[in-house]
């Protein structure tokens, strides 16, 4: 064998640093990107965000559907520590104070105990009554319903704790949970003779419930409050909008650091301030290209979707990524990493600027209806039926196509109606 040197060409694409960046910084969203450039800052001395006084709401993500207040920011005591407080008018035992401690420690951000009795007891070396005598402790505690290890008992719990017990209502809780949480009715009536109207003042006494109490505590990331990238405003049908100065900030040079730069060329630390000025002005240029990205984008979607901003929710059009990117002449993850996380304040509530983006309903063909649309006409529908006589998913098929001239498949509008997390007619019917 033998050996011998060959030179071939090849074409690789190579990532500079100021693209790599520039990427990075253009799938940031608000939190993100502040959190980003504090770290650079502390990296370069060079670097300065500019601070803005503009006021910038913020909203619940839980409230993506409607306008909110604007929530303040304030300090939060948990779970924990507000059952600890409690406890002190409870006066336990040195002995009962460490399985009560043990036992809030096992409760999850929900207020459900998930620990089982057996267990602590076996981890404290305590007898598993004494245990259960501490859970009742615990739950009789503020909010209602705490220390419950189950949906039913959460239940049960803030029933017993009403002034005014129903003792009716708890014994279908207590005996018939199951049938009455898939709403077999009339298996529960022909079981107990209580009458269906019975039932359904049951059903709308336990919706007023809450079967998560310790969710007012929690603080995992379903329940932040948010802050918009984009606010887009409707005035005499004109569609405005407005970038976040947070969301999208600009940095200056630390005019100490710029000044070292300019009279000190042969000091040894010349070369490092140059550096870090490189640094300096590739981060300028990857914000100013990530602003001028995400207005484009933004104006984009508002000329497809005008319908949607003056008219309503059922005007959503089908719209792709790649549509985007074709007019704009950039790649389609450009507008992919542009899309992802960003927040839009709209006249209709806060919503991802992702949900602007629709596929078109399959084997639609008489208008354009994207599956956006489609979705608010099943919604809307549901919301306004007769709840004595709520409509079956195949209804629900015919009146889109005889209202709005929609046809969808009845298996299409149950996938539609399930992701929605909207129930079945059964579900929904009313008895009274």
């Amino acid at each position: 064998m033998s050996l011998k040197l060959q030179q071939e060409q090849v074409l690789k694409q190579v990532l500079t640093q100021e693209l790599r960046q520039a990427i990075t910084l253009l799938q940031l969203n608000c939190a993100e990107l502040g959190e980003y450039l504090d770290q650079l800052a502390l990296e370069n001395p060079l670097i300065e965000r500019k601070d803005t006084d503009s006021y910038q709401p913020v909203y619940h993500k839980k409230s993506q559907d409607r306008m909110t207040e604007p929530y303040r920011t304030h300090q939060k005591e948990s779970l924990q520590m507000f059952l600890k407080r409690q406890a002190i008018d409870l006066n336990l035992s040195e002995k009962n104070q460490r399985i009560f401690h043990f036992m809030i420690d096992s409760i999850d951000s929900n207020g459900y105990l998930n620990e089982p009795i057996d267990a602590m007891a076996a981890v404290l070396e305590v007898p598993a009554e004494e245990v259960e005598a501490v859970l009742h402790q615990l739950q009789s505690l503020e909010p209602a319903g705490i220390g419950a290890r189950s949906l039913q008992e959460c239940i049960l719990l803030q029933l017993r704790r009403k002034k005014k017990r129903w003792y009716e209502a708890e014994l279908i809780i207590e005996e018939h949970f199951f049938l009455f949480a898939r709403k077999a009715w009339k298996e529960i009536a022909a079981k107990t003779g209580v009458s269906m109207k019975t039932l359904q003042a049951v059903q709308d006494e336990v919706s007023q419930l809450e079967p998560r109490p310790g969710l007012h505590f929690s603080f995992d990331e379903e329940h932040v409050y948010i802050e918009p990238d984009v606010t887009i405003t409707v005035v005499q049908d004109h569609i405005t909008f407005e970038l976040n100065q947070r969301a999208f900030p600009d940095v200056e040079m630390n005019e100490g650091y710029f000044a070292m730069i300019q009279d000190q060329k042969r000091h040894e630390a010349y070369a490092y301030l140059k550096e870090k000025e490189q640094q300096y002005n590739w981060l300028v240029q990857a914000l100013k290209q990530r602003k001028q990205t995400m207005t484009h984008v933004v104006r984009e979607i508002i000329s497809h979707q005008t319908d949607f901003f003056l008219t309503g929710k059922h005007k959503m059009k089908p719209l792709t990524m790649k549509r985007i990117a074709d007019i704009l002449q950039v790649h389609e993850s450009t507008v992919s990493r542009t899309v992802k996380g960003k927040m839009v304040q709209t006249p209709y509530g806060l919503m991802e600027m992702k949900q602007f983006f629709q596929a078109k309903l399959e084997g639609h063909s008489l208008e354009e209806a994207s599956s956006y649309t489609v979705k608010t006409h099943i919604a809307e529908l549901i919301q306004t039926e007769n709840k004595k006589k709520p409509y079956s998913d195949q209804q629900i098929m015919t009146l889109l196509q005889q209202t709005f001239g929609i046809r969808a498949s009845r298996r299409t509008i149950a996938k539609y109606r399930e992701q929605m997390n909207l129930p079945s007619s059964t579900l929904r019917k009313r008895y009274d």
